[in-house]
């Protein structure tokens, strides 16, 4: 009778191990879920701004390839303005992300809108045409440079807050 109630006490014991070991294993593994969680959202929550702010820019830079831009007629170049001073910002907060080279690429197409008077300008010389649509053709250009830049950062920081 000894014998029976003590194997009855041997499995009891090792039932009572295997429930500890697989709680201890539920505990580990809700905890890693759990500082995982906050470390995504800790994560999402430091990119959403420079996130949101890309987003703008793409938006900003689509009205702009809509038409040629003129200095002082285009009401998108003073939202650009804002924009720049955004993304500088998003660079000092991320500095491994290449929000400089987005920056770069818009102070280029800034530099290159069309003068106001071009249209009469180009009505008195016609030698000029080839300037102005090599302005505009840069435009083009960095337009472009800054939509693909965008993305990349985009991408980038999705890639962040997946992992």
């Amino acid at each position: 009778m000894l014998s029976l109630s003590s194997s009855g006490a041997g499995d009891f014991s090792s039932s009572w191990t295997w429930g500890a070991v697989i709680a201890l294993a539920a505990l580990v593994v809700s905890t890693w879920l759990v500082v995982n969680h906050r470390h995504r959202d800790q994560t999402v929550q430091w990119h959403q701004p420079d996130y949101d702010t890309a987003r703008d820019a793409l938006l900003v830079l689509n009205r702009l390839s809509l038409t040629t831009a003129v200095e002082g007629v285009t009401a998108e170049l003073r939202e650009l303005v804002d924009v720049v001073s955004r993304l500088r910002i998003a660079e000092q907060r991320s500095p491994d992300l290449p929000f400089g080279v987005i920056v770069a690429e818009l102070e280029g197409y800034r530099a290159n809108v069309l003068p106001q008077n071009h249209a009469a300008k180009l009505a008195g010389d016609e030698s000029l045409l080839d300037d102005y649509l090599a302005l505009a053709r840069v435009q083009g250009i960095r337009l472009q440079a800054a939509r693909t830049a965008i993305v990349r950062v985009q991408r980038k920081i999705e890639k962040r807050i997946r992992n």
